[in-house]
């Protein structure tokens, strides 16, 4: 009879469990590494391997537990999700530079010098009294003054506006004296000729075919 008391008593205790087995709560990890505290030296060998074993699976449960709530909270960290997380503030930035241009330096000895844009240069209109420009072109003759000297009078004939071949006749309206010519030349040419005019009016023009009828023509005065 007294057996089967002390049966009885053992598969209650079983049942029930000691109140004080579970361990201590730990918030952090460290919980994992404690070790269940030694059962209580009186009771029986299957109590105390059950209790133990209740004991680790708590221990197991809340490890689980703190890990996951500490891989959350640091991958939560991580993306920006806590509210009380504040972003940096942004490196302030320099205004852009405003390009300067560059300025040449001064020319080493012995370097040429860029070259300058050619292109056809015009004649001077000559003040000389003695002297004439009759500057030809599509279609026209223009001329540096309207009056000269009797006497040796420089007459240049200037193409540099032309764009086809022309030539220049002088001829007195009243038909005396002798004429002057110039021969045909390309566009762009420049040709001077010394040629003795007496007093009158002298007709300037190009006696290629059509060109005098288009506007080739101009009168000089010899005074």
């Amino acid at each position: 009879m007294r057996a089967l008391l002390i049966l009885a008593a053992v598969a209650l205790l079983y049942a029930a469990g000691p109140a004080d087995a579970a361990p201590r709560t730990r918030s952090d990890a460290t919980a994992c590494a404690a070790k269940a505290k030694p059962a209580r030296a009186g009771r029986p060998v299957a109590a105390r391997r059950g209790a133990a074993r209740r004991r680790a699976a708590v221990l197991r449960r809340r490890c689980a537990a703190a890990r996951r709530e500490r891989v959350g909270t640091v991958s939560a960290g991580r993306a920006g999700i806590p509210g009380a997380f504040v972003a940096p503030a942004s490196f302030a930035t320099a205004p852009p530079a405003t390009p300067v241009a560059a300025t040449p330096g001064p020319t080493a000895p012995g370097t040429p010098a860029p070259e300058q844009p050619t292109g056809p240069v015009l004649p001077p209109v000559y003040s000389n009294p003695y002297a004439v420009q009759v500057q030809g072109f599509e279609f026209g003759l223009q001329l540096s003054k309207a009056a000269v000297s009797a006497g040796s009078v420089r007459v240049e004939f200037n193409l540099a506006r032309a764009e086809d071949p022309h030539n220049l006749w002088l001829v007195r309206e009243d038909g005396g004296g002798s004429p002057y010519s110039f021969d045909e030349e390309p566009s762009g040419a420049v040709v001077a000729k010394t040629l003795a005019l007496s007093r009158g009016r002298w007709k300037l023009f190009c006696s290629l075919t059509g060109h005098e009828a288009a506007g080739m023509r101009a009168t000089l005065t010899v005074n």
